[in-house]
């Protein structure tokens, strides 16, 4: 998701409840009770007050019962000085730094910030200034002896030239904004305050949204419940690809972006008005786990029907506010008007041998689904409260949360069979109770772990996309053999393993005609067609439209081929198409950025359908789940220009 967004003068004074999603995508209530105690100081340590197991939900930090030594740790791609608390337990240790450096430099991460929560501690790191002269084509592999020849060993790049991260930089959250909607959802079900929740997560969700919730399976529509998608056990495919940023309400227009029609932001009622276009092609519903972002889109709406509040709103006065996350927000807006620096996303460009940045991504339509923008030190109090079952919730909420509900994956890495439940999986690792969801939009990612029985978590904030993950849960992992004391033996390698992963990626990416053309006719038959006959304009009512157009070949000047964008569309990608044989085409997805790594991009089937008068008619495209490794549906677009 590459959109950009647009600054709004409602942010300081924003409409109330659902209208400000409705009236301007960004706008948020002005942040209130920000930390004082920012920033941090490179050489000293910061106390705070934390909230106590038995707190009070509306208590302020003078009326916590603990301190605790607060050392938010920012975690660079070369560790310099740091804070830490007299006595053991520190598990940042210069080892730790040194591995920490390696593991950044082999993904190519520019910066990166961790928080580690160990009982009541939150351990932290604070670095000193960067070398001046940082930048961003300065590869991993020179950064070390560029700043080393200015006596500094320091350089977590949040934005490039030289903006460091810190313990208060601001990332995007991406898909670990579920589990805050979830416990919201269960926080609104146990007060009991709702008759529309009388029957808990058992509670179909028409009854609550019924106009707007329909889906293609009539049984589906009027039974799914809560819990059916909160745990992703709809039998909903992700349709990912049908999300847009903008719509058009003239029917007529196709929801074709550039054509110079007037349109609107997409609102949450729109995605999920939208879902009756979209084809029940997954499993059964309640059979087989099957991740849906869309369906946290539905949940999002379903608590603005509820509470008649805007989702961020809602986040911020039960879960956000009473736990002192005073630097999480839920727009682009309001994070870039925020006191704090937004960290910028960057993907490692292979051609150029630097980091590219990539264009920050508006999160208005995906709301619950992944559009919390936080910190560290934010996301620690929030793990903080969860290892302790502390307030603003209940013991029966925090009961709900835990609870898994539907097999998610079989044993593998260390882990027994993996449950899903209130956007958390959950799996023994190594025989510990282990809860974790990792998050992932564009150029940003995000990893959570918690134990509940060593009341220890990590979190992990990076900024490139997949490779910030791979490092995350690198370094998690190393904290986490640490302290739970695994055996050497029994220590899971992540980086083997997350190599492993790319490594199929663009493996993948490089076979992607052998992959989906196997037995693809040789020599190939010419498209009964030219790509000039084939441009156009080609539309369906769940994905809206594509425009074609004719293009030069890169490697073949003299031959022209089939090209589109999607100006409109939440995930910012373009489309090459390459002709295979007859009417069968292959399309390759790039990321909108230049250059992007081949495990950013992916192939797709399509074949373009001809009328009796030799005119087409549609085009259809066989997505496919890479990650569920299956084909997830096939949209037919109808051409829609003469």
């Amino acid at each position: 998701m590459n959109n950009e967004s647009s600054s709004s003068d409602l942010l300081r004074n924003p409409p109330s409840g659902r209208q400000a999603a409705a009236e301007s995508p960004d706008a948020t209530n002005p942040q209130q009770g920000l930390d004082p105690q920012r920033p941090f100081s490179n050489w000293q340590a910061i106390w705070l007050r934390s909230t106590c197991r038995n707190a009070s939900p509306a208590s302020d930090d003078r009326s916590f019962r603990k301190d605790v030594i607060w050392a938010s740790f920012a975690c660079f791609v070369a560790m310099g000085e740091c804070i830490r608390p007299e006595g053991d337990g520190n598990l940042l240790t210069d080892e730790f730094d040194k591995f920490a450096r390696e593991t950044l430099e082999d993904w190519k991460v520019p910066g990166i910030s961790i928080a580690v929560i160990d009982g009541e501690d939150v351990f932290a790191k604070v670095r000193p200034p960067l070398a001046p002269q940082m930048t961003a084509r300065t590869s991993p592999s020179r950064m070390s002896s560029t700043l080393a020849d200015h006596g500094q060993q320091s350089y977590g790049i949040a934005t490039f030239p030289d903006t460091r991260a810190t313990p208060d930089t601001l990332w995007y959250g991406a898909s670990t904004t579920k589990a805050f909607v979830d416990a919201a959802l269960a926080h609104l079900i146990d007060t009991k305050a709702y008759p529309a929740l009388a029957k808990g997560w058992a509670t179909p969700i028409a009854s609550i949204i019924r106009d707007d919730f329909v889906l293609g399976d009539a049984w589906a529509t009027e039974h799914l419940t809560l819990e059916d998608a909160a745990c992703h056990r709809t039998g909903f495919p992700r349709h990912d690809a049908s999300l847009v940023r903008f719509v058009d309400d003239d029917d007529a227009g196709h929801g074709v972006g550039g054509d110079g029609r007037k349109k609107r932001y997409t609102t949450v009622k729109d995605v999920v008005r939208n879902l009756r276009n979209l084809p029940m092609t997954g499993e059964e519903p309640r059979v087989k786990f099957q991740y849906c972002n869309l369906m946290y889109i539905v949940l999002s709406h379903v608590i603005e029907t509820l509470t008649g509040k805007w989702l961020g709103d809602v986040l911020r006065e039960l879960i956000w506010e009473p736990l002192g996350m005073s630097s999480t927000y839920f727009s682009l807006d309001a994070a870039r008007a925020a006191p704090e620096h937004l960290a910028t996303g960057y993907y490692w460009d292979e051609t150029e041998e630097k980091h590219a940045e990539a264009p920050f991504m508006s999160v208005v339509e995906i709301s619950g689904a992944g559009a919390i923008i936080s910190t560290a030190v934010d996301y620690a109090k929030w793990v903080r409260c969860l290892l302790h079952e502390a307030a603003p919730f209940s013991a029966a909420v925090h009961r709900e949360i835990r609870t898994p509900r539907i097999v998610a994956g079989m044993p593998e890495l260390g882990k027994d069979v993996t449950m899903y439940g209130l956007g958390w999986q959950r799996a023994l690792y190594r025989g510990h109770v282990m809860y974790s969801h990792s998050g992932g939009l564009d150029c940003f990612g995000t990893q959570v772990y918690w134990f509940p029985d060593a009341k220890f978590g990590v979190v992990a904030f990076a900024n490139t996309s997949a490779t910030s993950n791979a490092a995350e849960d690198v370094l998690v992992y190393k904290l986490v053999h640490e302290r739970l004391e695994i055996a050497p033996e029994l220590q899971v390698d992540m980086g083997a393993k997350w190599h492993e992963i790319v490594d199929k990626l663009t493996k993948d990416y490089n076979k992607g005609l052998e992959n989906i053309y196997p037995d693809r006719r040789d020599p190939p038959l010419p498209s009964p067609l030219s790509a000039k006959d084939l441009a156009g304009t080609y539309y369906d009512p769940g994905y809206k439209g594509l425009t074609l157009r004719v293009e030069a070949k890169p490697e073949k000047l003299d031959e022209e081929t089939l090209v589109c964008d999607r100006p409109d569309g939440t995930w910012k990608f373009s489309m090459r198409f390459h002709h295979v044989t007859g009417n069968w085409w292959l399309l390759v997805m790039e990321q909108g950025v230049k250059n992007p790594p081949k495990y950013m991009q992916q192939w797709e089937r399509v074949e373009f359908k001809i009328g009796p008068d030799g005119k087409p008619t549609a085009l259809a495209i066989g997505w496919y789940d890479r990650i569920a490794n299956k084909y997830e549906s096939t949209i037919e677009f109808k051409r829609v220009d003469s």
